[in-house]
């Protein structure tokens, strides 16, 4: 991956990046006074509800501050350690009525103090990825986040949405049952196609998106083209080289088959952008992005009935990838198989899930097949909490804990053990397209040195609601780097941690 500074239109100026981090909250503080509390939920078209027109505005702040300790470089590496800030502010409102709904928002992102060295090999955390795409340490940006109409029964019972919208795909339909779609918000959505949800700058897809939802099934349509973001601070740009065509049905529960969600999914991912990386291990350069790959796969997602307050719930999630990559023929595929068991009535609920993911590697860098899972557009940091590795050419055997010591306070805890599925591939990183040109794919690798132990990692998160308009959130993980780490660094220790204040009216 290559780095280095380069304009940018669209900055704000004239004012210090603190005294901006801070505007920003305050601002935040502000609005809550003199707008209707109200918070508007980004979803697909509402088919077949009639309701009387409403205005609604909302308001949502998101204060974060990043503590990184990356693994440590041998002498003459970058900066390792460090710590920043950052804010997201978002203002938007929802014209709703029986036949349509109009909605609008924008988003103002600033940072402070983004490490200037903290590259060497590759980069050092989060921090280093925001440096790479803005060039400066203070990186901001005021942008379009959603513009989009929904027209509602046009057609009988068929919902259309239009513009500038929220996609995540995996979680199209509603099953109806409170245990399969937990499951699926955390283990299914934007598994392929996401948001960038938890990078500040976000994505978001222009163009069209048709529902239609029938009583034992529903269906979704979509022709998106991804804006830039994640962590590129040119925001809200529509990658107009990307292109992006899905679609889906999902029959409802019990309709095939007993307390079961049936999903099958076909999506084709097309880029030509000006991107000047090609993240795999061929070793062969490229001027431009040429990229046309087709995913097929199906999603199960189980629960039991619930009895004496006790359920389980199982997933099994297939895909199948053909295509093209740049001048390779594609051939890629995942699995992914995982169960649960919720103790929902007893003392803080425990939720107990376990499970394994696997996503085809290349075998050999030296043949005319491109072998890699391509992952597209997702948002990956639902899977990976610690950031460092995305599913392609990936093994992960996880184990993870659910509570709710309160009704207020939720904790998460996770083991993972994290390998490569060809130690003759790469170690790959990332969450999909981030800009429409330049030297970075939105993808980058490590290589793996001939093994395939990459890390064992530990971590546990929380969110505890202080009231109606105020929650804080925090995460703490910790990953040992095994053999393929080894060789790349002298320390093979990584920590990663970072508090997050929310505030939304």
């Amino acid at each position: 991956m290559q780095w280095g500074h380069r304009p940018v239109c669209g900055r704000l100026a004239g004012v210090s990046h603190t005294s901006r981090l801070a505007a920003s909250v305050t601002i935040g503080a502000l609005l809550y006074l003199v707008i209707a509390p109200g918070v508007v939920a980004q979803t697909p078209p509402r088919v077949g509800e009639t309701t009387p027109p409403t205005t609604l505005w909302t308001v949502r702040d998101w204060t974060r501050v990043e503590w990184w300790r990356f693994f440590e470089p041998h002498p003459g590496g970058g900066d390792n350690e460090y710590v920043y800030p950052a804010n997201r502010l978002q203002v938007g409102v929802t014209r709703r009525a029986a036949r349509y709904a109009l909605t609008g928002a924008l988003q103002y992102v600033q940072f402070a103090n983004l490490p200037r060295g903290a590259v060497g090999p590759g980069p050092l955390g989060l921090g280093a990825v925001y440096f790479g795409h803005a060039g400066r340490s203070n990186s901001r940006q005021v942008y379009v986040r959603y513009l989009n109409a929904e027209l509602r029964n046009l057609i009988p019972r068929v919902g259309i949405q239009i513009g500038r919208m929220p996609y995540s795909s995996g979680a199209e339909g509603s099953s109806g049952n409170p245990t399969i779609e937990a499951v699926k918000q955390q283990r299914v959505a934007a598994r392929l196609v996401g948001e960038f949800e938890w990078s500040l700058f976000q994505r978001a897809y222009d163009g069209l998106r048709i529902d239609t939802v029938r009583q034992p099934w529903s269906a979704s349509f979509v022709a998106l083209r991804p804006t830039q973001g994640g962590f590129e601070d040119a925001a809200g740009l529509m990658m107009r080289d990307v292109t992006l065509l899905g679609g889906n049905v999902t029959l409802k529960p019990d309709t095939l088959l007993r307390g079961t969600e049936l999903q099958i999914f076909a999506f084709r991912y097309d880029d030509d952008r000006n991107v000047s990386a090609r993240p795999d291990n061929s070793g062969r350069a490229a001027t431009r992005v040429d990229v046309g790959v087709t995913t097929l796969g199906a999603t199960l997602v189980s629960a039991s009935r619930p009895r004496d307050g006790r359920q389980w719930d199982g997933l099994v999630w297939l895909a199948a990838q053909t295509g093209s990559w740049f001048d390779q023929p594609h051939r890629a595929a995942s699995v992914v198989v995982e169960g649960g068991h919720h103790w929902a009535a007893s003392r803080w609920q425990p939720w107990i899930r376990a499970g394994a993911t696997w996503a085809s590697g290349d075998g050999d860098p030296l043949d005319d097949h491109h072998g890699t899972f391509f992952q597209m557009l997702p948002t990956v940091r639902r899977y990976a909490q610690s950031a460092i590795y995305s599913q392609m050419n990936h093994t992960d055997v996880f184990l993870q804990a659910l509570l709710r010591p309160a009704p207020s306070l939720g904790i998460r805890a996770d083991f993972h053990r994290v390998g490569l599925a060809s130690s003759r591939d790469h170690w790959y990183f990332g969450s999909g397209a981030t800009q429409a040109r330049g030297t970075l794919f939105g993808f980058s690798t490590r290589p793996s040195n001939g093994h395939s132990d990459l890390a064992t990692i530990v971590e546990t998160s929380g969110e505890y609601s202080i009231g109606r308009h105020w929650s804080v959130n925090a995460y703490v993980g910790a990953a040992r780097g095994g053999r393929v780490v080894q060789p790349e660094f002298a320390g093979r220790t990584m920590t990663f941690s970072y508090v997050e204040n929310v505030l939304q009216f």
